[in-house]
């Protein structure tokens, strides 16, 4: 189980550790397009969004889908054909399953999911928001089955400053370190987002976007601190 504050890059990690592809017009059982293999060679678990209106026949349209489709395209890709693919072989081919916004989950979507993961022998990843692991608690036939539990957490503040210095560039930004007014936006924008990534690209947006309409190259503090005035920082982030 893993969970944490909004904005602290749950579902970006979850999606960057998963490479899951888009198998939305692969049909099993038929040839595999090679661009689409290398995805599935690549491909490390199921990543699944729970939809705000949630139960067990929704999870089995779209999640219990997906697996017999990663089933047949990893064991087409291992086999190098769709001869002797079986569906009960590729219903276990997936390993892993990840489920982004699990506090959506209902209790009979969460016995749901847990009963298919005892019946598909797959690993289960649940994330949310802090109280998940709580709200669990209550469910002992699921939570007795849970080995860890992992926060994520803002990036401390030398994280923050080799993010500045590596990935401000991909926004148009940049901080020479050798300029005063650069070290003190850096700082501002430390302060502001406070580790937060997704805050620190909503904040890089409206940074840039307030250099071109002004004309400006070199970003500063006031820059800074204009585009935090435009945007809805609530008191958690």
């Amino acid at each position: 189980m893993c969970h944490g504050r909004p904005g602290v890059g749950k579902t970006r990690s979850a999606r960057e550790f998963s490479s899951f592809p888009d198998l939305g017009e692969y049909a099993a059982l038929r040839p595999i397009a090679a661009l689409l293999g290398e995805k599935v060679a690549r491909c490390r678990a199921v990543f699944y969004t729970v939809s705000v209106s949630n139960t067990p026949k929704t999870i089995d349209a779209v999640l219990g889908l997906n697996l017999i489709k990663l089933g047949y395209a990893r064991l087409t890709v291992a086999g190098g054909s769709q001869d002797e693919i079986t569906h009960d072989a590729a219903r276990i081919a997936c390993p892993l399953v990840i489920v982004d916004e699990a506090d959506r989950l209902t209790i009979k979507s969460l016995e749901h999911l847990r009963d298919m993961a005892d019946r598909h022998g797959f690993g289960l990843i649940l994330m949310g928001m802090p109280g998940l692991e709580k709200r669990l608690a209550r469910y002992a036939q699921l939570y007795s089955r849970i080995g860890f539990v992992h926060e994520f957490k803002p990036l401390t503040e030398t994280e923050m400053r080799l993010l500045l210095a590596t990935h401000a560039g991909d926004f148009g930004i940049s901080f020479d370190p050798a300029q005063l007014d650069a070290v003190e936006a850096q700082a501002a924008v430390i302060r502001i987002t406070r580790g937060n990534f997704r805050l620190m690209e909503r904040l890089f947006a409206q940074m840039r976007r307030i250099m071109t309409l002004n004309r400006v190259e070199e970003v500063t503090a006031d820059i800074v601190q204009a585009a935090r005035d435009c945007l809805v920082i609530g008191p958690g982030n």
